[in-house]
């Protein structure tokens, strides 16, 4: 009875992706006959009694009646609060509103939109591109809008930059072709405007505003890490179940990022643009788990070491076995967290913990120029690792879709793995929904009865940890498989 009473008293909110959703008229009036029908104490509580002044001694022709206008106007009501929910968002605001928004970050609407024009800058790789940068076209001066830097190709993706006064002219392409703020002697830049430029207007669209507001509202947001992961995923290349952001004690941040070869300036300049604090950013370690006292000696890493037989390689912090600390050993790999350094440790130190292993080939860098000052920025790239399925499932009878079951499995299998984020582990459960959903349009998933499944990434047989459901892979690694790598067998 909570419920019914409840939803007599208060007119729910219906929301969806798209926001607030007015209720259907039938729902309306069966509010309101429940609102009158049980009525309310003088606390606002629901009470098992008519509402005051209510009355069944009437024609019913006219309780329909009254219903029915009141049904109409609760769905004006209800309309009007669902236009003005959806108005506090940038995207549906109406001009009063989108104003007010705009004040409150800052930027009041402008009363005239100058003359804009696209620029792509070449030079050094690494350079950054500042806001407020001025170039001209020889009669004007064009300001920046939003930093870039230059990639590794020596070229900028296309700038946008707005001219410094009001008005309204022609800008034929290739023209704007001179750097007016300053640069080092020492750098060679350059620029120009592969398309014409846009003519000014006398007044700011609403449409215009409203997209300034939206950024506005977007930049209050830095300095998190779904902020950071934005400006990643926006990076040509970068593929989003690659981006992670791990936080590493101490309040440093390690930012994992990978994809189809993706401008490794253009990442240093989304990690520059996104982290308020660069000091906060750590690389991976790759540490020592053992060492052997043998001939030659033995190292466990604690993460996929990545190396090749005839790495060169040095530790250092390693406690014990602190000879280690010196010199360097070309190794020769055992496995993918195993190597022998080639060297007899017999009569080296135990070895009682730490140390870390150098180089990380995981572990990237690049230097970018915010003249006058330079940065270093560091990054994850992450491993991949193959992961090897094999499905098996039986049912209790025969059926004569097994072929067509077992190819739906497949797939389902290989999307889950792919989309599976960065650092993240498998979930068999979770995978085992995903295939049962897959198979339901083909099969009664309640015939199925066996669900067999073995795992193995980068060869090496890896079943879910001891009374879970949960496979464990590299922490900063992504998992990849695909049809040679996936088998479903069924009766």
């Amino acid at each position: 009875m909570s419920g019914t009473t409840e939803n007599a008293l208060f007119y729910p909110i219906v929301l969806s992706q798209a926001g607030a959703q007015p209720q259907a008229p039938a729902d309306l009036r069966s509010q309101l006959v429940n609102l009158v029908t049980f009525g309310t104490d003088k606390n606002g509580n629901a009470v098992i009694a008519p509402a005051p002044g209510y009355t069944a001694n009437l024609p019913g022709s006219l309780i329909e009646d009254i219903a029915s206008t009141d049904t109409g106007a609760l769905i004006i009501c209800d309309q009007a609060r669902v236009e003005l929910l959806n108005s506090l968002t940038p995207f549906g605001a109406n001009a009063f509103i989108l104003n007010q928004l705009g004040q409150l970050l800052g930027i009041p609407i402008g009363t005239l939109e100058n003359v804009s024009v696209g620029l792509v800058f070449s030079g050094p790789p690494g350079f950054l591109i500042p806001q407020g940068f001025l170039v001209g076209d020889g009669s004007h001066s064009y300001s920046v809008q939003a930093g870039s830097v230059i990639g590794a190709s020596g070229s900028s993706a296309v700038i946008n930059a707005v001219a410094t006064v009001s008005g309204a002219w022609a800008v034929p392409s290739a023209t704007v072709t001179t750097i007016q703020t300053s640069v080092p002697a020492t750098v060679s830049l350059s620029v120009t405007n592969p398309n014409p430029g846009t003519g000014g207007t006398t007044q700011e669209s609403e449409q215009q505003y409203r997209l300034r507001v939206i950024q506005a509202q977007r930049v209050a947001c830095q300095g998190t890490a779904d902020f950071l992961k934005t400006l990643l995923e926006a990076v040509s290349g970068v593929l989003p179940q690659q981006v992670g952001i791990q936080a590493v004690s101490g309040g440093l941040w390690k930012v994992i990022v990978g994809g189809a070869s993706p401008d490794p300036f253009s990442i240093a300049n989304a990690i520059y643009q996104g982290v308020p604090i660069l000091s906060s950013l750590t690389g991976s370690v790759m540490s020592v788990a053992s060492v052997t006292k043998a001939n030659p000696g033995v190292v466990v890493t604690t993460l996929n070491h990545g190396y090749a037989t005839g790495q060169v390689v040095t530790f250092s912090g390693c406690q014990g076995m602190t000879q280690l600390n010196t010199g360097s050993y070309t190794i020769t790999v055992v496995d993918e967290k195993t190597f022998s350094i080639g060297v007899d440790t017999s009569s080296f130190g135990v070895y009682s913990g730490g140390g870390q292993v150098l180089p990380n080939l995981r572990n990237n860098s690049i230097v970018i120029s915010d003249f006058p000052d330079t940065y270093t920025i560091p990054w994850v790239t992450p491993p991949k690792q193959i992961v090897t399925i094999t499905l098996t499932w039986n049912a209790t009878s025969t059926l004569a879709s097994s072929p067509a079951i077992s190819q739906l499995a497949q797939t389902a299998i290989i999307n889950f793995v792919n989309a599976v984020p960065v650092g993240a582990p498998i979930n068999q459960y979770a995978l085992e929904e995903s295939v049962f959903n897959t198979v339901e349009p083909v099969v009664d998933t309640q015939l199925i009865t066996v669900l067999t499944w073995t795992y193995a990434i980068n060869g090496v047989n890896t079943p879910p940890n001891v009374g879970t459901g949960i496979v464990d892979g590299d922490p900063e690694s992504y998992f990849f498989t695909d049809q040679a790598h996936v088998t479903v067998t069924g009766p």
